[in-house]
């Protein structure tokens, strides 16, 4: 034989070949590709669903996490802007009030008065016992530095007309003698 037969004869085993291997799809035939498909597949998209419930669950307990973590780190913030005491300076402001307001309602009782000493210091000692009692602490210091215009305002509208008329009293029995 010579090369060229047998490259046609491997060419007709070819063609015969792939004629006896078509199949011809019917509607039988489609049923049975589909449901064989669906059969392999199943069990994948099962665990695909699972996998994804699981990721969900994931997901939901960082979430509640990230939460807790920021509501966490909110109240820490809040504690340290609590815990946070006044500066020097504004401790100087607030004590420069309390003296400024001091001479101020003993101007207005007596002219002179405010150059009293001893009436000008117990009258701005009763300010600052009452703006340190409001916070319960001990010193202008220890005020949270974020309530700094809170006291200040307190200690511009201070008034307790009887520790006002005491302070007045002495004074004026002092400068009698």
């Amino acid at each position: 034989m010579t090369e060229q037969n047998m490259s046609a004869e491997r060419t007709i085993i070819s063609e015969e070949q792939t004629r006896e291997t078509t199949v011809e799809l019917d509607e039988k035939g489609v049923e049975i590709i589909g449901s064989v498909v669906r059969g392999m597949m199943a069990p994948i998209m099962e665990s695909i669903g699972k996998m994804l419930k699981n990721n969900t669950e994931a997901m939901n307990q960082i979430a509640a996490a990230q939460q807790v973590t920021s509501d966490r780190l909110e109240a820490l913030e809040k504690q340290v802007r609590l815990n946070t005491p006044l500066t020097g300076t504004q401790a100087k402001y607030l004590n420069d009030a309390m003296r400024a307001r001091a001479r101020m309602i003993l101007e207005g009782k007596v002219e002179g008065l405010s150059a009293d000493r001893k009436a000008m210091t117990k009258l701005t000692a009763a300010i600052r016992k009452k703006v340190l009692a409001r916070y319960g602490i001990g010193g202008i210091r220890e005020i949270p530095k974020h309530e700094y215009t809170v006291a200040m305002s307190q200690i511009e509208t201070w008034s307790d007309p009887l520790t006002v008329m005491d302070v007045v009293r002495e004074a004026r029995s002092r400068n009698e003698k």
